[in-house]
């Protein structure tokens, strides 16, 4: 195990992976919003708990053949449909709006997240006298 797998450096990698799938889902309704009958989609929220019992389980791939579980490909790599307040006639329920205000502030947690990480990682390279 590396470092940056253990702590806080593997929950900032795990919150960094989920902003980043966070965007591919709002590039997709984004992309999708004159498509008819297309329903808005977004990802599980990401939560303290679950990155923690994910970081806890202790399960590890040892062959390249093995099947990988659900909590290792990815955090939180399920979608849900959206409950939107107004569907357009065509059934597409995408509120254009709605999506840029969320790329934003996922952009921003990511920038965020990824600030925290910098500096924890340079914490670690002046404790260790390789800076």
């Amino acid at each position: 195990m590396s470092i940056a797998d253990s702590g806080i450096l593997g929950l900032m990698s795990s919150k960094m992976t989920y902003l980043g799938q966070k965007q591919a889902v709002l590039a997709e309704n984004v992309a999708n919003a004159d498509t008819p009958g297309y329903d808005a989609k977004e990802l599980t929220p990401f939560t303290f708990e679950t990155a923690m019992s994910e970081a806890a389980s202790g399960m590890m791939v040892t062959d390249s053949k093995h099947i990988l579980p659900a909590s290792m490909t990815g955090v939180n790599a399920r979608t849900k449909r959206v409950k939107s307040a107004e569907t357009l006639p065509s059934g597409n329920s995408v509120d254009l709006e709605q999506q840029m205000m969320e790329v934003s502030k996922t952009t921003m947690d990511y920038q965020a997240s990824a600030s925290i990480y910098q500096k924890f990682v340079s914490l670690f390279k002046e404790a260790l006298g390789s800076k």
